[in-house]
């Protein structure tokens, strides 16, 4: 189909590392972990807010996704709580009802079995992969990058749109915000990675809903979104 949009944005492509969660034998090896197994410093002790303990979500060893995090070069590990007992709404900064933790060494780090009063969810071990097929910007975000207009007068073309230009819904790192609902109308800073609903450990936000996360290079600040059918 000749259209000068679906040109352009076929160059807006990008590979997401997806992550598959369990059912692999565990690597003892190998440290990225979904809702448990975190390795935390002695020193430091288990992450808490001003609710108690927080949930362990996600671990992300860095050296074992390929390519690495974009702007995370001299980070070793990311982990990523939840306050206990409720998400904040809108665009929220690191710290605010969760937090994203980064670590430019593991020299220390032993793994503490979770709290048991954030021991809700079952932990899986995760293995970081890129994805067989490019992430493509949603509907509404895609205007901001590329001119819709001969697509949106075209069924046709609008179909093909929606069957061609996709992006993976699950657990990813990099590529483009599987959004259910409207993508924030200003992005705050670069997305970086979403984690979505997974059965095998049964974490779930919302109704089924998913959480954005962001990286502001300029203020070297993390931001979060979410949202939910």
């Amino acid at each position: 189909m000749e259209i000068k949009a679906f040109h352009e944005l076929e160059q807006l492509g990008k590979t997401p590392i997806v992550a598959k969660i369990g059912g692999f034998r565990p690597d003892p090896a190998a440290h990225s972990w979904f809702a448990g197994h975190f390795f935390i410093h002695p020193d430091q002790g288990w992450p808490a807010d001003q609710d108690g303990v927080m949930i362990p979500i996600l671990q992300i060893y860095l050296p074992e996704v390929p390519g690495g995090m974009n702007g995370c070069n001299e980070c070793k590990m990311i982990q990523i709580f939840l306050n206990q007992k409720a998400l904040p709404i809108d665009i929220t900064k690191n710290g605010e009802g969760w937090k994203l933790i980064e670590y430019a060494t593991m020299e220390g780090f032993e793994v503490v079995e979770t709290p048991e009063e954030v021991r809700g969810l079952k932990p899986f071990q995760i293995q970081w992969n890129e994805s067989e097929q490019k992430d493509f910007p949603c509907w509404e975000k895609a205007w901001s990058y590329v001119d819709l207009s001969e697509v949106n007068e075209s069924e046709e073309a609008t179909e093909h749109f929606f069957k061609q230009y996709t992006n993976y819904s699950f657990t990813k790192i990099d590529g483009y915000g599987a959004y259910i609902q409207s993508p924030p109308r200003h992005q705050p800073g670069e997305f970086m990675l979403q984690i979505a609903p997974e059965e095998k450990p049964r974490f779930m936000i919302g109704d089924n809903g998913t959480m954005y996360f962001y990286y502001d290079k300029d203020k070297k600040e993390w931001l979060m979104h979410w949202d939910c059918f």
